[in-house]
């Protein structure tokens, strides 16, 4: 599935209703119960929605996309790929802890990179979609450090680094 940049500018994205909304999940293979959690809202989701926007901080932090191998994140990507299978459509935008998350795990899950902010409209709705940290302006300290990190020539550098090396 790609989705192309959407700005207010641009038109929104269409998306079918009724669609669900999550964030800050801050998936890990540490807490089980999260992910239990996680499972059964998906069971819900696939009877009761159309559409489901994962807004950031799915993971609790991920370091590029070979972690896509891990069992945890294969596992979690194939919960979602079921969940695309069963008509449903996933969209995944990144947050300030999973800013790394790219193209090989969303083919994975079946899933969809937003660009934050998207704009969608749902129901007769426009609607603005967003992580939210870049609003975080009077934090200097984050914001210096967002700035950097999403410099591309940054994360390349820091993707050019072994998992084991991004993982400490």
């Amino acid at each position: 599935m790609t989705v192309t940049q959407s700005t207010p500018a641009a038109g929104a994205l269409a998306v079918p209703a009724p669609a669900w909304f999550i964030s800050d999940l801050h998936l890990t293979a540490e807490m089980p119960r999260t992910l239990a959690s996680f499972e059964r809202v998906l069971e819900r989701a696939a009877q009761g929605s159309r559409a489901l926007f994962i807004l950031g901080d799915f993971f609790e932090f991920w370091v590029g996309d070979e972690e896509a191998d891990s069992p945890f994140a294969a596992q979690v990507a194939a919960m979602l790929r079921q969940l695309a299978s069963r008509g449903v459509q996933v969209y995944l935008m990144h947050g300030n802890r999973d800013f790394l998350l790219g193209q090989r795990f969303a083919r994975a899950a079946g899933a969809a990179l937003l660009p934050d902010p998207t704009v969608i409209e749902c129901a007769d709705q426009r609607v603005v979609l967003s992580h939210g940290d870049m609003l975080c302006t009077d934090d200097e300290r984050y914001m210096k450090f967002r700035r950097w990190t999403r410099k591309r020539w940054v994360q390349r550098a820091f993707l050019s680094l072994p998992l084991t090396l991004r993982l400490r």
